[in-house]
Order: C-alpha cells, then structure tokens, then sequence
C-alpha cells in the first residue's frame, strides 16, 4: 500500500538547507508516529517513508509513503492516509515555528 501526495506552502523568504531538513524530518518523524501509534511495527514487513521539497517561493513537499503489511488493505490505505496528513501538518508547523511560511 502506497501513497503519494504533494503540497505547496507560501513563503515569506527563502529557507535555508537546515529549515527545510528540519521541515523534512518533522514530517517524517510525525508520518511515522501516525502509522506506529496504530500497529506494532512486527506488522509491517517493509516500510519507506520518503519527504522531498522543491522550489522556494513557492515551495513544493512532496510525501511519499510506502507500507507491505498483512492488515485488511482499506484499514492499511486509511493508515497510510493518516499518516499522509499528518506529515503534512507537521512539515507546516514547523515552516511556521521557523518563520519561513
């Protein structure tokens, strides 16, 4: 079960290498909290979490998530979902705790 969504955020200036790396592992770190809060990881045969940006004014992050597991793929698909979402959310909160968006 895969997903792949991408978003754009308006800037107020250009962020530097370190904010858009920290921008990227807050997503990461909160997609991966989403999907471990809701199973054990022994339920997961492989898993790929992948946050990329593009641009700066404006800029594009891009979230990709993969996950092989044995669950029902509409509950895997709804997880995955979630976990989409939240790395998302994480990734704005941090551009605005950085001051950049």
């Amino acid at each position: 079960m895969g997903r792949s969504e991408g978003a754009r955020f308006k800037l107020k200036r250009k962020p530097s290498e370190e904010e858009l790396e920290q921008t990227c592992e807050a997503a990461e770190s909160a997609a991966r909290r989403a999907l471990f809060a809701e199973f054990d990881p022994k339920q997961i045969s492989d898993f790929e979490i992948a946050i990329e940006t593009v641009g700066d004014r404006p800029l594009y992050l891009s979230v990709e998530i993969s996950v092989f597991s044995n669950f029902p793929p509409d509950r895997l698909k709804d997880l995955v979902d979630k976990a989409c979402d939240e790395a998302f959310r994480a990734a704005e909160k941090k551009a605005k705790e950085l001051n950049y968006a």
